[in-house]
């Protein structure tokens, strides 16, 4: 790629730049369409780079457009906002200022890239045609901030034809990527199940129908679903993770809710889990006495690489990497969910997964108190975001 020894010079002169955004990110964590300081900053910033900003996208978003110097390819690159409900314990110097609140799952990251691959591309404007938009995303831990933002229109005007997304992942060393075509998450719902009996005093149990005997005998039903119902080669879990029922040691319960979550790569796995519950839940009930009900919340759909796309961010990953082995290969989908998959359901689209392991030191992991990227890992997402844009709309 003939850019890029200018995208590396321009990538090491704003990376200082880049890692001052992420520690203000840090230090000022906002729960899900709550990022109005968030947004206020990215807003700012934009500007100073010469950008028009679109503000209030899916609620606290933010959209904004480089356009080249001549027709071209649409696309788009995203980060999403959003902290979680988690008290920090790293120690850190720009360690959250707002008890409670975290940048636990690597957000002020991928805000911090986004941000830096604005400002590379800005100064390299006049090697590119078409639109290159930057999607700054609310609400991705709240079940829905990309669908909002699709909603808004953040895929249109001009019509976007392919985006991009990264992910922090503290399990592979600064200085890699995983990827993969096809399936790299999961899909995943929440379930809550309601079971219901007769209550009665511990000293009639004949007048009664006990909910937690009920229950437990749903539980053991349960235990077969997957075993039972998906291939042994495809990726699912079904997980109870919750009961709650009674609430004297004398008196059998009436009603039990158990809670907890079907996670699956294939949606018609997911489908078939949903069915059979169903059936477990009413039947199993009806056979001691009461009745069983299943309630679902859907989740995300499954992340899911487009193949000429993926392709194209492996290339260009390993122009940036010093070796073609820092470019691994995932095998198989993790089970995590990501609303990045809403914009796979509209357009191409790929995400992969950004090393960003501290050497010699623990970073932790995802949605734990201890998460501390290692921010040299900023650096190379800005490199491959920006060779990216450079394959698909530079001259």
């Amino acid at each position: 790629m003939r850019h890029l020894k200018e995208i590396e010079k321009l990538a090491k002169e704003n990376h200082e730049k880049v890692v001052a955004w992420r520690r203000n990110f840090h230090r000022h964590p906002e729960l899900s369409f709550e990022e109005f300081d968030t947004s206020d900053y990215i807003a700012a910033a934009l500007s100073d780079m010469g950008y028009q900003v679109r503000r209030n996208i899916g609620g606290t978003g933010i959209i904004a457009d480089l356009q080249g110097a001549g027709q071209g390819a649409a696309i788009a690159f995203r980060a999403d906002m959003d902290a979680l409900p988690i008290l920090e314990e790293t120690g850190l110097p720009f360690e959250s200022e707002k008890a409670g609140l975290m940048h636990g799952c690597g957000h002020d990251g991928h805000m911090a890239v986004l941000l830096g691959t604005a400002l590379l591309l800005s100064q390299m404007k006049s090697e590119l045609n078409g639109t290159i938009r930057f999607i700054f995303q609310p609400g991705e831990e709240a079940n829905g901030g990309a669908k909002c933002v699709i909603n808004d229109g953040g895929l249109k005007h001009p019509d976007i034809e392919g985006i991009f997304g990264l992910h922090m992942m503290p399990d592979l060393p600064c200085g890699t990527i995983g990827i993969k075509p096809g399936h790299l998450s999961a899909t995943d719902d929440e379930f809550l199940i309601r079971v219901h009996g007769k209550s009665a005093h511990s000293s009639e149990p004949e007048m009664g129908v006990n909910a937690v005997v009920v229950a437990s005998h749903v539980v053991t039903a349960l235990d077969s679903i997957l075993s039972s119902n998906v291939g042994p080669f495809q990726v699912a879990t079904f997980s109870i993770c919750q009961i709650q029922g009674g609430e004297a040691i004398n008196v059998i319960p009436d009603t039990v809710e158990m809670k907890g979550m079907i996670r699956c790569v294939e949606k018609g796995d997911k489908m078939k889990i949903r069915a059979r519950m169903q059936e477990l839940v009413e039947h199993t009930a009806r056979a001691f006495g009461g009745q069983g009900e299943v309630e679902f919340i859907p989740g995300f759909p499954s992340v899911n690489n487009d193949g000429m796309l993926t392709k194209l961010v492996i290339d260009a990953a390993e122009q940036v990497l010093e070796k073609k082995e820092d470019v691994y290969q995932i095998e198989r989908p993790h089970l995590g969910s990501e609303d990045f998959a809403y914009y796979q359901e509209e357009i191409p689209g790929v995400m992969f997964m950004l090393g960003c392991a501290q050497e010699g030191q623990e970073t932790g992991t995802l949605h734990s108190p201890i998460l501390n990227i290692n921010e040299d890992a900023l650096l190379y997402g800005v490199e491959i975001f920006a060779a990216v844009a450079m394959s698909m709309c530079g001259k």
